[in-house]
């Protein structure tokens, strides 16, 4: 009940302040007992009541009341005792005064002694107050006894609230375990401590960090529950945060395309993440060395050496090696491990990451194959790579740029190097060039010579084109192309080409020499005629000077046209260089139809002639562009030699093809080309006659395209070919060739 009291007390601590109720009825009580002692004669000890005087002021807590009212009681007992009894004193009476003294004296010390005891407790519940721990105590019924002020604080309730009431359903207590395993485990060993989730008065959940103690009576029957709490609200907040960062970096670590790791000081592996596992590699302990079980044999013993050495000096470990996965497959990859130092330098951990470069290896080898491949097909195909930045002209060249222009790879490449090396003809050609770059012409083109140092001469052919033009740093990529042996392959080419043309003119005029020698004949003949008839105009008695005018004119006309034809046959005769001039189109196919009008007759060959009006004007060779449309006569002609019951028509057209272009038609009405010949018409050496050399066709196509045209053939099996041919209409630049 003393415990009790003390748990209660600060309940009652607004009725013990106020100490002027039990001082004022106590001073009442004494005034009644000292007129009935000392007014009323009676062999009693009423004297003893002043007990009741010195508790009553006792009761309020003061010392020095206490002992004031003690020795007041006391003196009025004597000074009542004196009033009552004259100068006769009883033995009686004595011994009853003495009994009453010693009553107040003795409670007054047990009073005193009772109101030390207080105050030493008072004191330590208001050590308990200062406290910033919630206090709470409460009955085996749960019911709260003491509610200090931490408890008012961390839950809301006053005291006065609060005591009294069930602590478990004031706060809403809720825990991990139930309350009754708790119960049992504090009954049995005396004390619990534990985290629980209360409510407070205004509603908010607090987790409290709580620590149980059991107090027993003395005969050991449960008494009381002393709890001390905490608030770890803000704590349990920081460590779930806390814990959602472990994870969320731990969840980082192992989404990290890599094999995280660290290990102590001295090498040992503490940690890995999610990577290894993936690879069929956990961190068990005592599993020895990890390293020896995945790393390739060929790699492992270097590896091994590098990583002692960089453990021994602290120095951070790189090294590229292969590990085996769980499949068996061994993998590249690169391992880089760096120290972390204390404040004084000493390695604390390793922490390394292995990143998986396998597609990286096999990339890199690749690179390294398709530059061996690059850099073997430049030097087969002599062909180089130049990269130029402009506008800084900053450039990089290859192996086989460096051979091209013949200079040290250690020299620094520039345009000056290239204009160093260019034909002095061809410098302002190049100049040109590199100032279009500047410019930013998307695509450069550029033939030009090149001047060694040995005397000799390199044709090269340069081309690029503009990447990423749109960047702050547009660069050009492109090809330079070393083409003296095709240029001259070319030249001896042309050569043999002009020769062969010049020996098929020839062979074709032998074909053609029984009409040569009728467009010969007949205008020789009409000069005869036209002399005859002149001199029979002049012998008459009266010479007729107008007829013989006429007749001298027409001799004129004849010996002209003899010469003509004799001039095309020496031309085509002739072996010389083209040579290209602004010709009329519908002229040479005039001229072409009149040389093998003879062969025209002789097969029995309609020839309907249709020309594009205005004639249309090319640059080409006179003799090449007649011997190709001759060429495409005949070939007509001789496809319809054998086709009888119906008529041999050929119809030769010109015309525009396009704004740029002139088109030459010759349609046949022949057998036509077969789908198995029409893809072979124009090789060299394919024919289908059987005198055929196989050569005009081929001939012909040549000097189209020499002349920057094209030739071709169509046909519809049975109903006759057409075969045509584009020139490039004069645009006023011929003379500039």
């Amino acid at each position: 009940m003393h415990a009790d009291m003390i748990f209660r007390s600060r309940a009652d601590e607004p009725m013990r302040h106020d100490a002027r109720v039990p001082c004022v009825l106590a001073a009442a009580i004494a005034l009644v007992v000292f007129l009935i002692d000392a007014l009323m004669p009676r062999d009693n000890a009423i004297a003893v009541l002043y007990v009741v005087v010195v508790l009553l002021v006792a009761s309020t807590g003061s010392r020095p009341a206490a002992i004031l009212t003690a020795w007041s009681c006391a003196a009025l007992t004597l000074i009542a005792f004196v009033i009552s009894h004259d100068e006769h004193y009883s033995e009686g009476a004595i011994a009853r005064c003495v009994v009453s003294l010693l009553a107040i004296a003795t409670t007054s010390v047990l009073a005193l002694r009772n109101q030390k005891n207080t105050a030493t407790l008072q004191e330590q519940l208001q050590l308990l107050d200062l406290t910033h721990d919630a206090i709470v105590v409460y009955d085996m019924n749960d019911l709260i006894t003491f509610w200090n002020h931490g408890a008012e604080e961390l839950y809301g309730w006053t005291a006065h609230q609060a005591i009294g009431q069930p602590i478990h359903e004031l706060t809403q207590t809720q825990s991990s375990v139930s309350l009754d395993e708790i119960r049992s485990e504090m009954l049995r060993s005396g004390r619990w401590q534990g985290e629980l989730q209360r409510v407070r008065n205004d509603g908010a959940t607090v987790i409290i960090s709580s620590r149980w103690a059991l107090w027993r009576d003395a005969k050991g029957k449960p008494r009381a529950v002393l709890a001390t709490n905490n608030d770890i609200t803000v704590r349990k907040q920081m460590e779930g945060e806390l814990q959602r960062q472990k994870d969320e970096l731990r969840a980082t670590i192992d989404a990290i395309p890599g094999m995280v790791w660290s290990s102590s000081s001295d090498g040992r592996l503490s940690f890995i993440n999610r990577r290894w596992n993936e690879l069929g590699v956990t961190l068990a302990e005592n599993a020895g060395d990890i390293w020896s079980s995945i790393v390739h044999p060929d790699d492992y013993s270097a590896a091994q050496h590098a990583w002692h050495e960089a453990i021994a000096t602290g120095a951070p470990f790189d090294n590229v090696l292969r590990i085996r996965r769980s499949d068996g497959v061994y993998r590249w990859m690169h391992i880089g491990v760096e120290p972390l130092r204390d404040n004084a330098g000493n390695i604390l951990r390793w922490y390394g990451v292995n990143t998986d470069i396998e597609e990286l290896k096999q990339a890199k080898q690749a690179l390294e194959r398709s530059e061996a491949f690059l850099s073997g097909a430049q030097r087969l195909s002599r062909t180089g790579s130049i990269a130029t930045k402009v506008p800084d002209g900053d450039m990089w060249w290859s192996d086989e740029t460096y051979q091209i222009f013949d200079y040290s790879k250690h020299v620094t490449p520039s345009f000056h190097l290239i204009l160093e090396r260019s034909h002095p003809e061809d410098i302002a050609l190049v100049r040109h060039a590199y100032q279009q770059s500047l410019a930013g012409a998307p695509f450069i083109d550029v033939e030009h010579r090149l001047a060694m140092p040995d005397g000799s001469v390199k044709y090269v052919h340069y081309v690029a084109h503009l990447a990423a033009p749109q960047s702050a740093n547009p660069e050009y990529v492109g090809a330079l192309m070393d083409v003296t042996e095709r240029r001259v392959a070319q030249e001896a080419l042309d050569r043999s080409t002009a020769e062969l043309a010049h020996v098929t003119r020839v062979t074709m005029l032998g074909e053609l020499a029984a009409s040569i020698a009728h467009e010969v004949t007949q205008p020789l003949a009409a000069i005869v005629t036209c002399g005859d008839a002149a001199l029979r105009w002049l012998n008459r008695p009266q010479p007729d000077l107008k007829e013989v005018g006429q007749s001298i004119n027409r001799m004129i006309r004849d010996a002209k046209r003899a010469s003509d034809v004799i001039r095309q046959i020496r031309s085509m005769a002739q072996k010389r260089d083209p040579f290209q001039a602004i010709l009329d189109l519908n002229a040479i196919v005039r001229e072409s139809i009149e040389l093998v009008r003879r062969e025209l007759d002789g097969h029995r060959v309609e020839v309907d002639a249709d020309y594009a009006c205005p004639p249309p004007q090319v640059c080409a060779d006179r003799v090449q562009l007649q011997q190709v449309v001759i060429n495409l006569v005949m070939n007509g002609v001789q496809a319809m030699s054998g086709i009888t019951g119906r008529p041999r028509d050929l119809r030769i057209r010109t015309r525009r093809f396009d704004a740029r272009h002139a088109q030459v038609i010759v349609e046949d009405s022949g057998t036509g080309i077969s789908e198995e010949n029409a893809g072979r018409l124009f090789n060299a050496f394919f024919t289908t006659k059987a005198e055929g050399m196989g050569m005009g066709l081929s001939i012909c196509r040549s000097i189209v395209e020499a002349h920057g045209g094209r030739i071709w053939a169509e046909s519809q099996e049975a109903k006759g070919a057409v075969l045509q041919f584009v020139l490039p209409l004069d645009e006023g630049t011929c003379h500039e060739q």
